[in-house]
C-alpha cells in the first residue's frame, strides 16, 4: 500500500526492498526470511525534497536503512558550527547506535532530494531481536563502528588542523598501494566536505590552494595527487593500513 502526504510517499515494503535491505552490511547475516521477519512493521519513504530526519535529542523512535540518495549525520557545536561525522550511502543502516546506547539521537540527519530511505520501530525491532541472536554479532560490529567513527572525528577537530584532517579524509579513499600518482572523485560535495571537516566551504577553498604547492590539484569533485605518501609524511598524516 502507498500513501502520499508532504511530498513524501509511504509504503509498505516489497519482497524487492528486502533483497536489497539484505545487502546491508548490518542484515548480511542473515536469511531474506530472517529479514523480512524483523522488518514486518517497517516502510519505505520517497522523499522529492532534501529535508531533516531527525534532529540531535530527539527521542529515539526508528532506525533506517538508506535505500537511494544521500544522508549526512553531523552534530551541531556551541558555536552553531556543524560537522558532519559521516555521510551514508546506500544501502546502509543508521541510526542503531542510538537504540541500542542512547535514548535520544545523539547526533542530527538529514537526506538529499530523492532520498529513499526505510524506518524500523525501534521498539519493535528489539522485540523481534531478541528471536533472532545471530543479529546481535552484526548489531554489535555497527555500534563498534559508531563509536570509531564518533571519536576518530572529535580528536581529529581537538588536535588537528584543516589540512590535516583534509589530507586524512581524502587518502582514506586511496587504495593502500598505492604511494605516489593518483587522481580521484570524491563523492560527496565539497559543501558537505567542508562540514564533515568542521570548517567553512571558503576555508576548504583556501587548504585546497595552499596545499597545491604540495602536489594536490582540485576541480570540482576531482583530486589529484602528486605524490600521496609524500603529502601524508609532510603533514603528518598516518593512513591506513587497510
Amino acid at each position: 500500500m502507498i500513501r502520499k502526504e508532504n511530498g513524501q510517499s509511504h509504503a509498505t515494503l516489497s519482497p524487492d526492498d528486502i533483497r536489497h535491505i539484505n545487502t546491508a552490511p548490518l542484515f548480511s547475516q542473515l536469511t531474506r526470511e530472517q529479514v523480512g521477519s524483523l522488518l514486518q512493521n517497517a516502510h519505505l519513504h520517497r522523499h522529492k525534497a532534501s529535508g531533516l530526519l531527525f534532529n540531535q535529542h530527539d527521542e529515539v523512535r526508528n532506525i533506517y536503512v538508506l535505500m537511494e540518495g544521500l544522508v549526512t549525520i553531523s552534530l551541531y557545536q556551541e558555536d552553531g558550527s556543524q560537522v558532519v561525522i559521516e555521510t551514508v550511502e546506500p544501502v546502509r543502516s543508521f541510526a542503531e547506535a542510538a537504540a541500542f546506547i542512547y535514548s535520544s539521537y545523539p547526533a542530527t540527519a538529514e537526506f538529499s532530494a530523492g532520498s529513499v530511505i526505510v524506518s524500523i520501530p525501534v521498539d519493535d525491532f528489539l522485540r523481534r531481536l531478541e528471536q533472532e541472536p545471530q543479529m546481535s554479532f552484526a548489531v554489535l560490529g555497527s555500534l563498534a563502528y559508531w563509536e570509531r567513527e564518533l571519536t576518530a572525528t572529535l580528536e581529529a577537530l581537538k588536535l588537528q588542523s584543516p589540512a590535516q584532517r583534509l589530507i586524512g579524509q581524502l587518502v582514506k579513499d586511496v587504495p593502500p598501494e598505492v604511494h605516489g600518482k593518483y587522481d580521484m572523485t570524491i563523492s560527496i560535495s565539497k559543501a558537505v566536505l567542508a562540514k564533515k571537516l568542521g570548517i567553512a566551504p571558503e576555508s576548504l577553498s583556501r587548504v585546497l590552494a595552499r596545499l597545491g604547492q604540495y602536489g594536490v590539484q582540485s576541480s570540482g569533485r576531482n583530486i589529484h595527487f602528486d605524490d600521496v605518501n609524500g603529502l601524508c609524511r609532510h603533514f603528518n598524516v598516518v593512513r591506513s593500513a587497510t
